[in-house]
């Protein structure tokens, strides 16, 4: 089987971004690598044919919301997804939390209140190609056509056993199969526990400490809360290193307490770390899993460590078989070509 994967961010189509850090795209890669497959993680490029994406069994494409600064990569993506849309082996994911930004930023540019090709974007790549190139701007502008007006093919996204397909789905009306992805146990098995019991731990890590769940958990705590990454091109070690001297990681909610996926839980865990969210979602796990950053914070290191050990064999039961899971979805696709 053979699959290609691409996006229109540098996290869901670049190879240098995921050595720096775990991404959905490059846990995807290494997933359906590790079974069998034959898979290229690449950068877009306007210059892929339909010929050359027939090829494949599957072609996944990362999307964003057109608008959106960090979707660098998006003509030359969404020229991709159309191709592969014509071709009939068009498989899209979204990684990005706040999903309901994405059919906003298509309507936006669907009914031209949002221009693509002003200069605010020109650093983007393929920009001046698609500028000058009226057949290069009609694939694009078809497939958001496509976005807003029909039924999107199989959808993927990244989710912890807790989270619940109806707040996508309210997120992404058009969306047609949703299928959740945990490829957590990859980074979780793939970390080295090594506890310092004698460090004194002054701070907690959180994956984004700016949301109103993380600041309000924070008004509960004594240490302070810091980012787990203080740098978009902190290498993944420095995030590991700072995890590991941490009293534990937050992982956050979003618009509303939206559940969203993010690999600093599995990172935290993989370093002895322990993990705390919204106990009302997490609590299915068992009561590990149930516990208030306050509570965690009062305890011991060593009580902090066993809690640790603990989440981690609760959660890695709870995401065994995903990965199968996520390779008969590619393998139902390409079924539906043949």
């Amino acid at each position: 089987m053979k699959v290609l994967i691409t996006g229109s961010t540098s996290p869901q189509a670049s190879r240098k971004t995921a050595l720096r850090s775990p991404t959905f795209a490059s846990l995807i890669y290494y997933s359906l690598h590790s079974q069998g497959a034959s898979v290229d993680l690449v950068e877009p490029s306007i210059s892929m044919t339909e010929a050359e994406l027939a090829e494949y069994d599957a072609v996944l494409v990362g999307i964003a919301p057109p608008t959106s600064i960090a979707a660098t990569r998006l003509y030359p993506a969404f020229a991709i997804a159309n191709r592969a849309r014509n071709v009939g082996n068009l498989i899209l994911f979204i990684d990005s939390p706040e999903p309901y930004k994405i059919p906003a930023a298509i309507k936006s540019c669907h009914i031209n209140i949002s221009d693509l090709q002003k200069k605010f974007y020109q650093t983007r790549k393929s920009y001046l190609e698609f500028v000058e190139n009226h057949d290069f701007q009609t694939e694009v502008y078809d497939f958001i056509e496509y976005l807003y007006t029909e039924t999107w093919p199989t959808t993927l996204y990244p989710a912890f056993p807790w989270s619940v397909d109806e707040s996508v789905r309210k997120a992404i009306p058009n969306a047609g199969e949703l299928v959740a992805v945990n490829l957590d146990s990859i980074l979780v098995k793939s970390g080295n526990i090594t506890p310092n019991l004698e460090l004194k731990r002054t701070y907690w890590v959180c994956d984004a400490p700016n949301t109103r769940w993380a600041e309000g958990t924070a008004e509960t705590l004594v240490y302070p809360v810091v980012a787990t990454k203080k740098s978009h091109w902190d290498p993944q070690e420095t995030t590991l290193t700072r995890m590991r001297e941490a009293v534990g990681t937050l992982v956050s909610l979003y618009r509303s307490n939206e559940v969203w996926w993010s690999p600093a839980l599995a990172q935290s865990l993989s370093v002895g770390t322990p993990v705390v969210t919204e106990w009302r979602h997490s609590e299915i796990l068992g009561p590990e899993w149930s516990l208030l950053a306050s509570t965690v914070e009062g305890m011991s290191t060593s009580e902090r460590f066993d809690l640790a050990v603990a989440q981690k064999d609760y959660y890695l039961g709870a995401v065994s078989g995903w990965s199968v899971d996520l390779l008969q979805t590619v393998k139902n696709n390409r079924n539906q070509l043949h």
